[in-house]
C-alpha cells in the first residue's frame, strides 16, 4: 500500500511539477511589438543604441527596426498603420501625402545641422576646387548639383546657399540621384557638386574626388534634416506605448551624445562602435572617421527650418494644399518624456 501511494504522489507530481515549471518560465508580461521603419543611416544611431542597450525593453517595448531603403518608401506603411513610427527627412512627398488626407505626426528631431558638426556640408569635386573654379558659394553657378530625389528638402538648402551668395536659385542645374551613386557621378565628372551628409563625405573625400568647402550651417542654421513621425493610429489609440518609446528614444539620442567628441565617436565610447558596427554595416575606420549629425537630446525640432521649407515648397508649385503645421507637429510625447528623464546633463569626456 505504501508503494501504490507513492506512485501516485509520484504521478500527481509530474504534472504540478510541469505547471510550475511553465509559471516560472512565462514571463510576468509580454513586451508589446512596435515597429519602426528606418531608411538606413547613421541618424538611426540612437535607435540602435536604445534597443540594443535595453532602454525600450525597460519600457515594455520590443521594437522591430525595419530598414526599407529610403525614407519615401516609409510613408505609405506608416500612413496605413502598419508601421508605427517612422525615421526620416520631410520633403514634397510628405507633405504630398498628408494633403492626401493621410495623418501623420512630426514628434521629435532625428537631425539638424548644427555648429559643433560637419554632417552636412557644401561638397564640390576636387579638381573644380584644385583649378580654382569653386572657391565660394558664388560659384555654385552653373554647376550641376546632386539631390537624392525630387523635393527633398536640400532644394531648400540651395535656395539658402543662392541668397547668401547673390545668385539665383535656378542658376544652378538639379541632377536626381541616390546618394551613393553620386560617388561614381563625381568620379566621372557627371556631377559637380552636392550638399552631402555622412558617410559619402567621408567615403568620397578618402578616394581623392571631392573636397568639403563649407558648413551648410553657416547659411542656413539649424536646418530641420530628419524627424520622428508617429502614425495617427499609434499616437491616438497607443499613447502609453508612444510615450514610452518616447522615453527611449531619448535615452538613446542621450546615450549617443555622451559617446561624440568633436563631432564623432570618442576613442572611448567602444561599446557604442561596436553597437554600431554591427547594427548600421559600416566599418568601425569609417565610423570613427565620419561626423555624426546632432539631434536635441529634448526632443524639440526646429519648427522654424520646417516652416522655411514648406514656404519653399508652396512657391514652387510643389505643395498646393493646405498644411496646418499646429496639427502636424506633436511634441507633447517628447515634452513629458523629457520632464519624466529629467533634463539632460552631458557626462564628462
Amino acid at each position: 500500500m505504501r508503494q501504490g501511494h507513492g506512485s501516485a504522489n509520484r504521478r500527481l507530481g509530474a504534472p504540478i511539477l510541469m505547471m510550475a515549471m511553465a509559471l516560472f518560465a512565462t514571463p510576468a508580461w509580454a513586451l508589446e511589438k512596435v515597429r519602426v521603419g528606418v531608411g538606413g543611416s547613421s541618424s538611426d544611431a540612437p535607435l540602435y543604441l536604445a534597443k540594443e542597450l535595453g532602454f525600450f525593453n525597460e519600457e515594455g517595448l520590443d521594437v522591430d527596426i525595419i530598414n526599407l531603403d529610403s525614407g519615401a518608401k516609409i510613408m505609405a506603411p506608416l500612413g496605413t498603420g502598419e508601421l508605427d513610427v517612422g525615421a526620416g527627412a520631410l520633403s514634397v512627398g510628405f507633405y504630398n501625402i498628408l494633403g492626401r488626407g493621410v495623418k501623420l505626426k512630426i514628434v521629435a528631431d532625428r537631425g539638424h545641422t548644427d555648429t559643433s558638426t560637419q554632417y552636412q556640408t557644401v561638397f564640390i569635386r576636387k579638381d573644380l576646387v584644385d583649378s580654382g573654379r569653386y572657391k565660394a558659394l558664388k560659384d555654385l553657378k552653373g554647376l550641376r548639383m546632386g539631390y537624392a530625389a525630387a523635393g527633398v528638402t536640400s532644394l531648400s538648402l540651395m535656395n539658402e546657399a543662392s541668397k547668401a551668395a547673390g545668385i539665383a536659385f535656378e542658376d544652378t542645374t538639379p541632377v536626381y540621384m541616390p546618394f551613393p551613386n553620386m560617388v561614381a557621378a563625381m568620379q566621372n565628372k557627371a556631377l559637380d557638386g552636392a550638399f552631402l551628409i555622412e558617410p559619402q563625405e567621408t567615403v568620397i573625400e578618402r578616394l581623392g574626388i571631392g573636397a568639403r568647402m563649407q558648413n551648410t550651417n553657416d547659411f542656413y542654421p539649424n536646418q530641420q534634416i530628419s524627424v520622428i513621425f508617429y502614425s495617427e493610429k499609434f499616437a491616438v489609440e497607443k499613447k502609453d506605448t508612444a510615450l514610452g518609446f518616447m522615453k527611449g528614444w531619448l535615452r538613446g539620442v542621450r546615450a549617443m551624445s555622451d559617446s561624440i567628441e568633436g563631432g564623432r565617436i570618442s576613442p572611448k565610447a567602444e561599446k557604442t562602435l561596436e553597437i554600431l558596427t554591427h547594427n548600421l554595416e559600416m566599418p568601425p575606420d569609417i565610423l570613427r572617421s565620419i561626423y555624426m549629425n546632432a539631434v536635441n537630446a529634448s526632443g524639440e525640432i526646429s519648427r522654424g527650418s520646417v516652416e522655411k521649407d514648406l514656404a519653399f515648397f508652396r512657391a514652387q508649385g510643389w505643395v498646393t494644399d493646405a498644411i496646418d503645421l499646429d496639427k502636424v507637429i506633436d511634441l507633447s510625447f517628447a515634452r513629458e518624456a523629457n520632464r519624466q528623464l529629467g533634463p539632460y546633463v552631458a557626462k564628462s569626456k
